[in-house]
């Protein structure tokens, strides 16, 4: 640095200009330098210059390894879960068919007493929504009790699943209920009631054998019992008026004949 005041003119007095000189630098990159810190710069660029290079190409090693690693793990994962994909192969061991194995496709024909159990069971198959070897649902199940339609179990652990698909069900729409109302609402608790023998030969009636009349009224033939209940049979003679008049006609002939007796 130089003080700009040296150019200007002398002072009275005689006294010379001050000349600021520029401080020696610290690290001087041109001149003659001693031995000793030539050196010491000499090794410390040395070794800067390598650190830089040989971690990049460490770095880049690292990332090669992990890319390979990464890849053949992958091929690995993928070729177990092909594995796992791929069909087992299991040995046919053909069973002999037997009437068990027959019973659910027997024909609903009346010979004896199997084949009107099988007619039964038919009738509660339809009546129910199900087929013979097909499969529903345990949610179909639970959905069939909760709109209270009539559902046939094969074993307790459908009607189980069916339990729990109903409950989750009563608990939706607590929860439903719960959100409009702003009140918590408990879920309705759903339950089987065992069948009485009452209700259990109704439906038999019903749906199984039929109901027949077997009253007979008193101071009335027998024979005129048997055509009453006939008649109740038959869908011919159930319009109105028809029953009456073919009635009349039968007790007259009866009147006559046993006036002729």
């Amino acid at each position: 640095m130089i003080d700009a005041r040296s150019f200007a003119a002398p002072r009275a007095g005689g006294e010379p200009a001050k000349i600021i000189r520029s401080p020696r630098l610290r690290n001087i990159r041109s001149g003659n330098q001693g031995p000793g810190r030539n050196s010491k710069s000499a090794a410390s660029k040395a070794g800067r210059k390598k650190k830089p290079f040989q971690s990049k190409r460490d770095e880049k090693q690292d990332e090669a390894h992990g890319e390979e690693l990464s890849d053949e793990a992958i091929d690995e994962f993928k070729r177990e879960q092909a594995m796992k994909a791929r069909p087992n192969p299991v040995r046919y061991d053909p069973q002999e068919i037997d009437f068990s194995t027959l019973k659910e496709t027997w024909p609903s024909l009346p010979t004896d007493a199997n084949a009107r159990s099988v007619t039964v069971f038919e009738k509660l198959l339809s009546m129910s929504g199900r087929f013979p070897n097909g499969y529903v649902p345990p949610q179909e199940f639970g959905r069939r009790v909760w709109k209270g339609q009539r559902v046939l179990f094969f074993d307790e652990k459908e009607k189980s699943e069916a339990l729990e698909e109903v409950k989750r069900l009563a608990q939706a729409r607590a929860d439903r209920v719960s959100q409009r109302k702003g009140d918590l609402v408990e879920p309705h608790e759903v339950k089987f009631n065992p069948i009485n023998a009452e209700d259990t030969k109704a439906l038999v009636n019903t749906f199984a054998q039929g109901k027949y009349h077997t009253k007979v009224e008193k101071n009335q033939p027998g024979v005129l019992g048997d055509v009453t209940r006939n008649l109740g049979h038959n869908q011919t003679y159930q319009m109105a008026g028809k029953t009456h008049q073919f009635m009349a006609k039968v007790e007259s002939l009866v009147a006559a004949s046993t006036k002729r007796s």
